[in-house]
């Protein structure tokens, strides 16, 4: 997801999550546009690296488009901090980014083994069809064999 994208998601998250608050909702309640919103900002953080190989408009609109999008996800990323801390305490944000890093690290062990388990699926399959092409031309041998 690139930058801007990523800023068009958390904003829409954020602007609920705003509302939410206003309304006196319990941040339980607001579990889904929190984690949308952590997944916009995250894709504003981290986009950028894989927006360099873009080839749509040039360098300094990329540049400047990334610069908002992350100035943008700061100015959010403060003022939810600011509530959440002002809601549940000094620790509460630290909280939330330790689980979101947890999360994340298990994510991404989780794509580690499926990318394993699947190379691991392919090699099966092709000693399988070495094994069957194998056979094939031993028997076409002792076929061709017996019959002379």
């Amino acid at each position: 997801m690139d930058p801007v994208t990523g800023i068009a998601l958390a904003s829409t998250a954020y602007k609920a999550i705003c509302t939410a608050f206003q309304h006196g909702r319990e941040i339980e309640q607001m579990a889904g546009d929190l984690g949308r919103w952590m997944q916009g900002i995250n894709a504003v953080k981290e986009g950028h690296s894989r927006a360099k190989g873009r080839r749509i408009g040039s360098v300094e609109e990329e540049a400047l488009e990334t610069f908002a999008a992350m100035k943008k996800a700061e100015q959010m990323e403060n003022e939810l901090r600011n509530f959440i801390t002002g809601q549940y305490g000094m620790n509460a944000w630290q909280q939330i980014i330790k689980i979101q890093a947890d999360i994340r690290v298990k994510q991404r062990e989780a794509k580690i083994e499926e990318a394993r388990r699947q190379e691991e699926i392919f090699e099966y399959i092709l000693i399988g069809a070495s094994v069957f092409l194998a056979s094939i031309v031993i028997m076409c041998v002792f076929y061709y064999a017996l019959m002379q």
